[in-house]
């Protein structure tokens, strides 16, 4: 927690919002054309939508950066009959929290607070309409904390095509043509119908963005509902992209560069040799024009050594605008043999080397894990700190012909489509027969190959934190979409080829 001074004006971080879920309300991301998050990943949480107590959603509406923390407890103690000392103390550990916090909410439930919640007010920014559209009086009478599932879903996710400039050995997308892929118009009226919705959070993804021939039209289209997507490319950037892209509101991207040696990337990406020097160039119009960059190497065998690392480190560092470089081990693909893996020893190596160097380095510098075997004591103890799975419980994926599926990664299994938006509405089909039926599914709609058939836990399991249907898919194949994730403790040894030698 940062020092708090009671003369100063705290408001509610501007990157978070209250929304309503018919029952409940919700703090979740604010929309990124409000609110830069991109320029900000590390000071706040992000995608994510966590019920709150509606008590507390109305004790911090008072937080709207128009009174300084001394006057905001006086008004809300001559108010509510609250105790001004009591009021601060439940405030000061939310005021430029490092960490989320978390909060008891009643007997049986704990409601989440993110991190860097409240903050000193930027300037005269006023956030009077913290509660606008909140039915708070219904909400105070009728919350639900032990619902899951949103009501209204809250992130979207639109695959808008499978081309893509490069052939990754490493590659984990299914690339299959799409004789009819989503009309852009269709585009259009489901951004509208995310932001009629208040839904927060809606990206993109590819295949690859620069490819996508209507790609100016949607950034202005998504500008116009105050979103900007995380784009992520490969592309060679020209300077006519880059003016474009300035123009368009966007000042942060992710570019792909996994080295900075030719010969190692003709191998990993199987391009020509005039393709590196494109990129870097590409790289440098960004800089110069002042972008926020991401950049993310993915490491395999071919690239995995010391002196590539080191190199592409001093390379990428040189750029004044390079503000993180996350270094990420190629995992399993289904669509690819796992001949491209490095080592696990190789890997640690590479990490030690990374964190040396982020010590020194004005770029933050980070290394990923990688899949690994682990007993069962130690997935037992993971499997109960394991993240929630949100697909089909707060956002879903649009695949590039308008079919709806849960993450990214289940593409078209049939199993998993919720829908289609070429003809649905977005609420008709997060209401539709088959999410909610994939939502509530039973033991007895398992097949008797999977572990989960006779689990006691499964309720518990499948409508709470969730199973990763991507992972267990990754794991035992397509035909075994209803195992469980490898990282349950109940889980079946996995292939060998699925882990890093």
């Amino acid at each position: 927690m940062q020092a708090v001074d009671i003369n100063l004006k705290y408001v509610v971080n501007p990157a978070y919002k209250f929304k309503e879920d018919y029952l409940n309300v919700i703090i979740t991301n604010n929309n990124p054309g409000r609110y830069d998050a991109g320029r900000h990943r590390d000071d706040i949480t992000s995608s994510f939508a966590w019920r709150t107590h509606p008590d507390l959603a109305y004790l911090f509406s008072y937080f709207d950066g128009s009174h300084s923390l001394d006057e905001t407890a006086a008004l809300f103690a001559e108010r509510e009959g609250v105790e001004k000392e009591r009021f601060l103390e439940s405030v000061y550990p939310c005021i430029g929290n490092s960490d989320p916090i978390l909060i008891p909410a009643d007997d049986r439930h704990w409601v989440s607070i993110p991190k860097n919640f409240l903050i000193p007010n930027p300037g005269d920014l006023v956030r009077d309409n913290l509660l606008q559209g909140i039915n708070l009086p219904f909400i105070r009478e009728n919350f639900d904390l032990a619902e899951v599932r949103l009501r209204v879903p809250n992130s979207m996710t639109l695959m808008l095509n499978t081309d893509c400039t490069a052939d990754c050995v490493y590659c984990y997308a299914d690339r299959p043509q799409i004789p009819q892929p989503l009309p852009f118009k269709r585009i259009q009226e489901l951004l509208r119908q995310a932001y009629d919705l208040g839904m927060p959070d809606v990206d993109v993804d590819g295949g690859e963005f620069f490819l996508y021939k209507d790609w100016r039209r949607l950034l202005e289209t998504m500008r116009q509902y105050d979103y900007v997507p995380n784009i992520s490319t490969k592309h060679p950037l020209t300077e006519e992209i880059v003016d474009d892209l300035k123009r368009l509101g966007v000042h942060h991207l992710q570019l792909s560069i996994d080295s900075v040696d030719n010969a190692e990337i003709r191998q990993m990406l199987q391009v020509d040799d005039a393709y590196l020097g494109k990129v870097l160039h590409g790289l440098r119009l960004l800089d110069e024009a002042g972008f926020e960059i991401t950049i993310k190497p993915v490491i395999t065998r071919y690239n995995d050594s010391e002196k590539s690392l080191n190199a592409t480190i001093d390379v990428l560092t040189a750029f004044e605008n390079v503000k993180w470089i996350d270094f990420t081990p190629a995992n399993f693909s289904q669509f690819r043999p796992p001949s491209y893996y490095s080592t696990r020893a190789q890997l640690d190596r590479l990490k030690t080397v990374v964190e040396q160097r982020n010590k020194a380095c004005k770029a933050v510098l980070s290394f990923a894990g990688y899949e690994e075997p682990t007993s069962i004591e130690q997935r037992q103890a993971n499997w109960e700190r394991r993240p929630m799975c949100t697909g089909n419980v707060q956002g879903f994926f649009v695949l590039p012909d308008g079919k709806v599926t849960l993450c990214e990664q289940l593409y078209w299994h049939p199993f998993f489509i919720l829908g289609n938006l070429t003809r649905q509405s977005i609420m008709e089909m997060w209401n539709s027969e088959k999410a909610l039926s994939l939502w509530n599914i039973s033991r007895g709609e398992v097949r008797g190959a999977s572990p989960c058939r006779l689990c006691f836990h499964f309720e518990d399991c499948r409508r709470g934190l969730g199973n990763c249907w991507r992972r267990a898919v990754a794991a035992y194949g397509p035909e075994n979409y209803d195992f469980p994730s490898p990282d349950c403790p109940k889980a079946p040894p996995v292939a060998k080829d699925f882990h890093i030698p």
